[in-house]
């Protein structure tokens, strides 16, 4: 009997603990639908570290040099926002720069980058260097407007987070970082409308790195661009939000399109534009000024290869080059140099691309109204927009009401369609994806695209 009970208690617990272990991973599932994926190269020197603010989505990336580098800029487009340009600008060939950051948030980010800098200035500061000033180059893309609901932009804190993580040899790719909500190539998709928008793909973040003898090159770039990032076939390699299966064309047959209707061109408003391409060059090579400037300038106009058009007045493209100043390699000479950095760039632009979640299947059969009713109620975004769900007739439907935005348009009804447990696709032809959450049983909120861009909402009561 003893020997019973004892088992008995045993299985009870092993039980509660499997059960408890299968919820924490469906949980730990459910918040992490796209994998990780990052570039691993050998560059000790640079330190690398990104945070993100969930209610974005938005994020910084922050590139850290403990031992100082010596920076060169090259800056275009209608409407950069930087930090500290200047000073790399004017032919100073010292190691005063400690770290570059990028950020999302338009101007409003350029915060995280004195934030970077007064975390470099703890730190050292720790270390003794009581007098150290810490020299941060920044540069942020336009990632809010409707694009996105919530007006949350990186910030001191956030530079901070990002810098005090930050490690060597690992870079996050796609949506991370200052890349989380970058988004590209609407110039030729550009019209009325949210279905119009279908056709607007999001982007991110991206690197490519190489070694020739003892000379070590990695580009890094951030793509929020007007233009659209195109293949070394000419192919325009992403044309739909959702959809990687839509055959893309060449961008030749984008640009006889659009000379053909640019009466339908976006119209500038003022005020900072919403595009931008943010890109490093970091090498290990000596280099004077001279010929640091002129890799920035070379790779830079390079750049116009992969993402067309390139540096409109609606991009505030910045790159800077930099160089730890630590070998010599005759053998390189800088032409080569900017060459192969130019032909990494591309490849970064490539990496930018992130993976898109797998498309939930539409449910066979209906659902009945009964079933759907627990859905039905309003659902609030950050900054006041709402979702009004309605469940009638064995269907369930939604109607947008709030600012301007991407997914919806107002006044209109959208079908949702089932497609599994929780989840619908809007019927549109973007096909975005709504995951009802669960709270013990009863919906609290819903989440809008699952996955790298997902913008969470709460049911209000």
């Amino acid at each position: 009997m003893i020997t019973w009970n004892y088992s008995a208690r045993t299985c009870w617990l092993l039980v509660t603990f499997s059960l408890l272990f299968l919820t924490l991973f469906i949980s730990e599932a459910r918040s992490q639908e796209i994998p990780a994926n990052y570039l691993e190269f050998d560059f000790p020197q640079m330190h690398i570290g990104i945070a993100e603010y969930e209610e974005g989505p938005t994020g910084t990336t922050v590139f850290y040099f403990p031992e100082g580098v010596i920076a060169a800029a090259d800056i275009r487009g209608g409407s950069p926002g930087t930090v500290n340009a200047p000073a790399v600008s004017l032919g100073y060939e010292e190691d005063f720069i400690n770290a570059v950051v990028f950020s999302g948030g338009s101007w409003h980010g350029l915060s995280a980058a004195t934030g970077a800098a007064d975390a470099i200035k703890e730190k050292r500061l720790s270390q003794g260097e009581h007098n150290f000033i810490a020299g941060v180059l920044g540069g942020i893309i336009y990632d809010v407007g409707n694009r996105r609901f919530s007006r949350v932009t990186p910030d001191h804190e956030l530079g901070a987070k990002a810098f005090r993580d930050a490690v060597p040899n690992r870079f996050p790719l796609g949506a991370r970082g200052a890349g989380r909500f970058a988004m590209q190539g609407i110039y030729y998709y550009w019209g009325g409308g949210a279905d119009h928008f279908a056709s607007w793909p999001h982007s991110g973040q991206g690197a490519a790195f190489r070694q020739v003898g003892p000379t070590k090159i990695a580009v890094f770039t951030v793509v929020n661009s007007l233009g659209t990032i195109v293949d070394r076939d000419g192919r325009v390699v992403r044309c739909h939000r959702n959809d990687t299966l839509v055959g893309c064309p060449q961008i030749s047959e984008l640009i006889t399109g659009k000379l053909g209707s640019l009466n339908e061109s976006i119209k500038k408003t003022g005020g900072p534009t919403s595009n931008t391409t943010l890109t490093l060059v970091v090498t290990n090579q000596k280099l004077p000024y001279v010929q640091l400037q002129r890799l920035a300038m070379q790779v830079h106009t390079s750049m116009g290869r992969a993402i067309q058009p390139f540096a409109t007045d609606f991009d505030g493209d910045v790159l800077y080059t930099v160089t730890t100043d630590e070998v010599e390699n005759p053998d390189l000479l800088p032409h080569d140099l900017a060459f192969i950095a130019s032909e990494l760039a591309w490849d970064a632009v490539l990496n930018s691309l992130p993976t898109l979640p797998d498309r939930p299947k539409e449910t066979n059969g209906s659902l009945e109204t009964e079933a759907l009713q627990k859905y039905a109620g309003t659902y609030e975004f950050p900054g006041g927009s709402s979702l009004a769900i309605s469940a009638d007739a064995g269907k369930l439907t939604a109607r947008y009401t709030g600012m301007e935005n991407i997914y919806f348009d107002e006044e209109r009804t959208y079908r949702l369609i089932p497609a599994g447990t929780e989840q619908f696709i809007i019927q549109s032809a973007a096909s975005d994806v709504i995951r009802f959450d669960l709270r013990e049983g009863e919906v609290t909120g819903l989440t809008l695209n699952p996955g790298p861009w997902r913008i969470r909402s709460e049911r209000i009561k």
